[in-house]
């Protein structure tokens, strides 16, 4: 997967692995090309941070065809 290749290209060592942190803000999606669903929140949340609770913001896109 593209995604995940340019993901990796950077890797943040967890300053404070300890510390407990709240993601205040991600969307879900599934686009041609473009995913973020359950699997990549999960691959994201368990990278080293002690991610205990996330924000979801519900957005919509694709409204207009044009403009």
């Amino acid at each position: 997967m593209k995604q995940a290749a340019w993901l990796a290209q950077v890797v943040e060592e967890a300053l404070e692995p300890d510390l407990p942190i709240c993601d205040p803000h991600h969307h879900l999606w599934d686009h041609p090309g473009s995913r973020y669903l359950l699997d990549e929140i999960l691959q994201d949340t368990n990278s080293g941070h002690n991610v205990v609770s996330t924000v979801f913001v519900e957005c919509g896109s694709m409204y207009r065809a044009s403009g």
